[in-house]
């Protein structure tokens, strides 16, 4: 407002200077019949009907004043209001297509009819259609329904549609538009979010206002225009699908799956599987049907997912169709469903031949398929003939979907004679019903031999050993086991390490020897295996273990910790990433940081250069007495790493690892879970996260690419288009779709307020994910006034829309907003209801009206304990305040008050008198008693 201010002073300034008219070169929308035009400048310096304009548009007549409009000044000296007389309009359309320049070619006063006071034409408005909407009375159910299309005129060529719509339905909150712009019919798509409904009740819903760019314009007076009639969800529309991914875990070519819930059709239902999957013989049939489960049988030849690449993962459900129309059963619009099962690939273990001696081996590959990948949080289970056992006699780990490393632990042995060592089962679900019985009664995998014998390598026998050692860090040193250990001897290692140089050797008994590392060695240039090929003893070599040689180590690469500058916001910032090399596994490793406390953070995974820690729910990264809640901007507190583990030992910093920066929250931006589907791994709230950021930082990939089932057309000549004719649920447009929940409620799956792009700052390579176009005018919408890029109204890329938006980082762009510069209020074509005007303001200001979900807590032990105790309380006092009535209120009727007379002294002392003074009785005296 300053600035307009400012710039209106300035033309003033310059009509005075050189006695010209100057025009404000804003552009503003107006529809061909809207019943003004405002025109902001300075120099009319003349009566309203003394003032002569040239205005028009490009082929068409110049209007005319007092024939096509009538002029008159702004109260306030800013400007014209140029006002529309009947039956006219500032442009014909019927020929052109919409937005339509219209240019102020001259201005003259009557004095000097010959005078163009205007130096230059200049465009004072773009014309669209006036809009309208057609009525519709298809009916939409509450909630079921998932999306609104309304038909009308004038739409083509807008760059946005809003509605208003009677009751109240609110953009961006309730709804979103999903229609492609720029608009090539008129028509608009509307897609209903989940958890919100057309109307609260049955009824018709109006619209009775439409903007297309021009402002609101009213529909049939206050009535409007009826678009829908919404009836209440009927009986089977409330079908409700149990996420069981957790609990039924099967093979993609198992044949039985079960989908439970409530409210299905016993008489028969039709499934909508996220990844195309379909039923009536083509995938799957339906074995039985009740109220509460549905049974599927699979087609042999299909599989429930077909990518293997992407298994292990969820089998989604989308929608129901019970009888009265498909029912999503989850947040349709943005595919998301329910999940039902988690799918993996049938595991099979190819046979091998590989030496192995029996304690002297330390490790086995194992070839084969479907091993789940380290991130799916599942791993192999095997069984081998002879029988090992995991955590006892080996540990498994899975490097490739097609390769498992097995690895002996210390002291064990492959088998406890020589022989073949066979696989017989594998189980990598983790359920009881997962292990699957390999053919041929086992899949042969390794051959056991017995270990060297002592006398062949010079008395000298080595226990495999797996202890864990830094590459220098901590100045580790090895303790080799075995027996036969004597001066003079040495070892030959793989990789070669000598003694004297790389380390020292100490014979420590015959069955210790102790290597020290040297300062500023490495036990390895990398991280690997210390092997001992050979011994020499009395000059001679001795190989051990054949050629393979015998595990005394495992080197660990040494953490090194890459200091950063990058900020963090106090609370809204949900993933610290710390860069650096030499990182192992998530299970090995630990990490401290300061002052961040221990509890606040999780782990939520480790790459080879990058650690990643989430902020857990409700926490911050700074204590609570180290808020910076209130400070100054500009103050930032050190987030630092004093120690880590990756695996061989705490390595405590003396000076910490500066990693970043503490700095407080962003104002006036919304990044809280308060999404139902808050925590799931997925980013809910339609926020997009840069690609880089979110798919480097969270390891998050589209699932099931190119593992879909269909058939759009008739391909195999069959004459069926199943994937066409069966599957009715879809609809067209079907990739436009509408997060779960609305921006800034899934926080910490999108990635925390870090992956909210602030363009009120210069940017760099990295926070604008990569190459960036810096300054084009390659936008749909270029040269039109207002910014239309990311900045702006959001519908074209970064830096496409320089000419309106002003270079990346510069932020000296303009919006659509009208700054209300005259003082006008007999417009009839605006609203004055707030409650209508705000439908379309989208979700910041309508903010309030979000719904909220309630997560239901899980209370832990102390929380149960506490309740329990909070519970005995409650009735002990119940207890004495009823028996407190009770006293009080025989005391109040005059009735006697039990136990009362302990308290009176004098009635104490009376009866006591009275007991006194009874007359003795003679008492029966039994052998027992006796009296004195």
């Amino acid at each position: 407002m300053i600035g307009g201010l400012a710039l209106a002073f300035f033309l003033v300034f310059l009509t005075r200077i050189f006695g010209e008219v100057t025009v404000l070169k804003a552009t503003q929308y107006i529809y061909d019949k809207s019943p003004k035009l405002r025109i902001r400048g300075s120099g009319f310096d003349a009566n309203d009907h003394d003032i002569l304009l040239d205005i028009g548009s490009a082929g068409q007549p110049s209007l005319v004043v007092e024939k096509d409009f009538m002029i008159s000044k702004d109260s306030d000296g800013d400007g014209l209001i140029l006002k529309l007389l009947g039956n006219r309009r500032w442009v014909d359309l019927s020929e052109r297509t919409p937005p339509v320049a219209m240019v102020l070619n001259g201005v003259r006063f009557s004095s000097d009819p010959k005078k163009n006071l205007l130096p230059e034409p200049v465009i004072v408005a773009q014309v669209l259609n006036t809009p309208s909407v057609k009525e519709g009375t298809n009916v939409l159910f509450k909630s079921a329904s998932n999306e609104l299309r309304i038909n009308g005129t004038g739409f083509i060529g807008s760059k946005e549609v809003d509605f208003y719509f009677k009751p109240p339905l609110t953009k961006e909150v309730a709804y979103e538009d999903v229609t492609p712009y720029p608009l090539r019919n008129d028509q608009i798509v509307l897609r209903l979010r989940h958890g919100y409904n057309w109307r609260e009740d049955s009824g018709p819903l109006y619209v009775i206002g439409v903007d297309t760019g021009g402002g609101p314009v009213k529909l049939n007076g206050d009535e409007g225009v009826q678009v829908a009639d919404v009836q209440e969800n009927l009986d089977l529309h409330t079908i409700k699908v149990d996420s069981s991914a957790s609990s039924q875990l099967v093979y993609a070519d198992e044949p039985n799956l079960i989908i439970n819930g409530d409210g299905f059709n016993a008489v028969g239902n039709t499934l909508r599987f996220s990844n195309g999957l379909l039923g009536q013989n083509i995938n799957y049939t339906t074995t039985s049907t009740n109220e509460n489960s549905i049974s599927l049988r699979l087609v042999p030849g299909s599989f429930w997912r077909k990518n293997f690449e992407n298994l292990p993962g969820p089998l989604t459900l989308l929608a129901v169709n019970a009888g009265q129309g498909f029912v999503a059963v989850g947040p349709t619009n943005s595919g998301k469903g329910r999940d039902v099962a988690t799918v993996f690939e049938r595991p099979a273990v190819f046979s091998a031949n590989k030496k192995l001696f029996r304690t002297h081996s330390h490790e086995l590959h194992i070839s084969g398929t479907g091993f789940p990948v380290p991130p799916s949080q599942y791993k192999p289970l095997l069984k081998f003939d002879p029988p090992l056992k995991e955590g006892v006699d080996y540990t498994v780990k899975v490097l490739e979907r097609d390769d498992l490393e097995v690895t002996l632990l210390d002291g064990r042995a492959w088998r406890p004679d020589a022989g073949p060592l066979v696989v017989t089962h594998i189980n990598t679900r983790g359920d009881e019903a997962g292990w699957v019985k390999l053919p041929g009664g086992g899949v042969h995998v390794a051959e056991v031999q017995e270990d060297m014998d002592a006398d062949k390598t010079g008395g000298i026998e080595i226990i495999p050993m797996g202890v864990k050692v830094y590459q220098s860090a901590l100045s580790q040193s090895i303790l080799i086991t075995g027996t036969g250990f004597k001066e003079g001897m040495s070892f030959v290692f793989d990789p070669s390490i000598k003694e004297g140089v790389e380390y020292d050797l100490d014979i420590q008994s015959k069955n210790k020897a102790l290597l020290k590392l040297k300062s500023g060695k490495k036990w390895r240039a990398d991280a690997g295996f210390i092997v001992a090929k050979s011994v020499k003893i009395d000059n001679k070599n001795y190989p051990l273990a054949g050629t393979e040689g015998i595990r005394v180590a495992v080197v660990l690469a040494d953490p090194v910790i890459t200091s950063s500058t990058d900020t963090y916001h106090e609370s809204q910032s949900k993933l610290v990433v710390i860069s650096g090399s030499g990182f192992t596994n998530a299970a090995d490793t630990k990490i401290s940081l300061r002052p961040t406390s221990n509890g606040a953070f999780k782990l939520l995974g480790v790459l080879e250069d990058a650690i990643r820690l989430q902020l857990k729910p409700d926490q911050d990264w700074l204590p609570s007495f180290m808020s910076l809640n209130g400070a100054d901007e500009s103050k930032k507190l050190l987030l630092q790493v004093t120690s880590i583990d990756t695996g061989a030992g705490e390595i405590v910093y003396d000076e910490p690892i500066t990693v970043g920066y503490i700095v407080k929250d962003r104002e006036g931006v919304v990044c809280d879970d308060s999404c139902e589907f808050a925590f799931d791994g997925v980013c809910d709230d339609g926020s997009e996260p840069n690609d880089e950021y979110y798919y480097q930082n969270y390891n998050y990939q589209d699932d099931d690419l190119g593992g879909f089932y269909g058939e759009p057309e008739d391909v195999d000549g069959d004459g069926v288009m199943y994937g066409v004719a069966y599957d009715d649920y879809y609809m067209p447009n079907e990739d436009y779709q509408v997060s779960p929940c609305v921006e800034g409620t899934d926080c910490t799956d999108c990635g925390g307020v870090d992956a909210v792009i602030d363009y009120s700052k210069p940017l760099d390579t990295a926070e604008g994910g990569g190459d960036y176009v810096t300054c084009t005018n390659t936008c749909i919408y270029p040269r039109d006034g207002v910014c239309d890029d990311p900045r702006g109204t959001k519908y074209c890329e970064l830096g496409t829309d320089c000419q309106d938006c002003g270079p990346v980082g510069a932020d000296n762009f303009t919006r659509a907003d009208d700054d209300g510069w005259w003082d006008d209020d007999d417009d009839y074509w605006s609203f004055n209801d707030g409650n209508f005007i705000d439908q379309t303001k989208g979700l910041e200001f309508n903010r309030h009206k979000v719904k909220v979900y309630n997560r239901p807590e899980t209370a832990g032990p102390a929380a149960m304990f506490l309740v329990v105790l909070e519970g005995m309380v409650y009735t002990v006092g119940a207890i004495f305040a009823a028996a407190a009535l009770y006293l009080l209120n025989r005391w109040y009727k005059g009735q006697s008050v039990p136990f009362m007379n302990v308290f009176n002294p004098d009635l104490n002392q009376q009866t006591n008198r009275d007991f006194e003074m009874r007359p003795h009785q003679k008492m029966p005296i039994t052998p027992d008693e006796f009296r004195t």
